[in-house]
């Protein structure tokens, strides 16, 4: 009896090492910092390679230290939405559109003028040059909002979608009843260019397209493809009017809080997220217009210079007002 009893007593010290030493691994793995990213768009757009390219890299270089939970589909809530959880501290880190970004940031309407960039290659010049950097830093900044840039996503390359027919230049849009974000620029874009713009929430206009309720919208074509707008709208006009920058941010009480090797990594990986997100958003358009083409859309290259003349007067006019003439020269002198 005593033997049996010596028996079992050694045989639960046994199984509770095991369970020690099975447990004891995982929790030295365990990250010891946790941050929560947050975007609007759909798994493996192009915001959400760009956070998953952070996340991955992070936690490779801070041998798992670092663990950043990327939240897509707007799961945290919309852009304006993950913007003020932000600056609260309950999200850390988050991308936005600058035409979204512009309801506590202004100045950030400037880039909701059209035609700003005349090619990809004009963009990158312009965001991997140190001097722009850090205006946009210091714009953002300035404001006191305990947000800080680190990076700089694109949007895409925004092109028009109707179901009407295909559209070569202005006259065409004349009376088209057309999507657009609600900023009072990208309003007065449209209607200098004939169109009749319709400010709408993202999630309504799918079947605003099936009612006929509005003709058409703009967007990247990867958005088209992903929110299914093509069905509605066959007509996809590559009017390419807008090349769309979006910040990538964090909470800076969040961020001064880390070890300064953490914030090292961190940041200069949130750089290099940046550039791999701009590169796949290219990438991803290419492909989602060749399916959309397979699926029945009907694909036209437009007339952009005719559109393109039309907005000159109003970036000049928009950067004033907002007091970024110097930004404007910037972006234009990046076209040589």
């Amino acid at each position: 009896m005593v033997m049996r009893r010596v028996f079992q007593m050694a045989a639960i010290i046994v199984l509770a090492l095991a369970v020690i030493g099975a447990a004891g691994p995982a929790m030295a793995g365990a990250p010891e910092i946790t941050l929560r990213a947050g975007h609007d768009q759909p798994p493996k757009s192009m915001y959400d390679e760009g956070h998953q390219y952070l996340a991955r890299k992070v936690a490779e270089r801070t041998n798992g230290r670092v663990q950043v939970q990327v939240f897509p589909a707007a799961q945290l809530g919309s852009e304006v939405v993950m913007i003020e959880g932000m600056r609260m501290g309950s999200i850390d880190i988050v991308d936005a559109h600058v035409a979204n970004l512009a309801t506590v940031v202004p100045e950030l309407a400037l880039f909701s003028v059209s035609y700003l960039f005349k090619d990809q290659a004009h963009m990158e010049r312009l965001i991997n040059d140190p001097k722009f950097q850090q205006r946009i830093s210091q714009i953002v900044e300035g404001k006191n909002l305990g947000i800080k840039v680190i990076g700089f996503y694109t949007a895409g390359v925004r092109s028009l979608y109707n179901r009407k027919a295909p559209v070569r230049t202005p006259d065409d849009l004349k009376g088209m009843k057309i999507r657009v974000m609600a900023n009072p620029i990208e309003a007065k874009v449209w209607k200098t260019f004939g169109a009749i713009p319709t400010p709408m929430a993202t999630g309504e206009v799918y079947s605003a397209l099936q009612s006929g309720t509005i003709d058409g919208g703009e967007n990247s074509p990867s958005v088209v493809e992903g929110f299914k707008y093509y069905e509605g709208a066959p007509y996809l006009v590559m009017t390419e009017h807008q090349r769309s920058l979006a910040l990538l941010m964090m909470n800076e009480r969040r961020l001064k809080s880390l070890p300064p090797d953490i914030q090292k990594i961190l940041l200069d990986t949130a750089m290099e997220a940046s550039d791999y997100e701009r590169k796949r958003d290219a990438e991803l358009n290419t492909e989602a217009i060749d399916r959309m083409k397979a699926k029945g859309a009907k694909v036209n290259e437009p007339d952009r210079a005719k559109f393109a003349a039309l907005v000159g007067p109003i970036q000049d006019e928009v950067a004033r007002d907002m007091k970024m003439e110097d930004v404007l020269a910037m972006i234009r002198a990046a076209a040589k």
